[in-house]
């Protein structure tokens, strides 16, 4: 089952999105705010995390960049204010995919489902690429 970490500051949003993502039987944290992402990230494996970036922007872009190198194969999709944010450069952090505030649920949800079938994906054929490598090695 799919590990998913919600990043998101206002509460109220943040058990929503919990909720929306249980209700879809996705195994997911309590959800964290900013200050204690960092901790979760180094401690824990996540196949998609959901980041607010409504925070002071190189805040926002630093997380990014801890995600990646913490939890390099998870997928992330960002929720953020086009008027704050350029999508374009959201993109080339490698994110997987952005939705705009304001946002419904079923979104950010139908979103995150898309990556996660993406990471599915990717890990099969890292998974195919390793065997065909063994294979390779064990013909040598």
């Amino acid at each position: 089952m799919p590990n998913i970490l919600i990043i998101e500051d206002q509460e109220k949003i943040r058990k929503l999105l919990v909720v929306a993502f249980k209700r879809e039987n996705y195994k997911t944290c309590d959800g964290i705010d900013w200050e204690k992402a960092a901790e979760f990230l180094k401690k824990n494996a996540y196949d998609l995390v959901i980041v607010d970036m409504e925070v002071k922007s190189s805040s926002g872009f630093e997380m990014l960049k801890i995600i990646k190198l913490t939890n390099p194969n998870a997928e992330i999709v960002t929720i953020f204010n086009p008027k704050e944010y350029d999508k374009n450069q959201i993109i080339r952090c490698g994110v997987y995919d952005y939705v705009l505030k304001p946002f419904l649920l079923s979104d950010v949800v139908n979103t995150g489902k898309k990556a996660l079938e993406k990471k599915q994906l990717s890990d099969k054929v890292r998974n195919l690429e390793q065997i065909r490598d063994m294979d390779k090695f064990a013909l040598s």
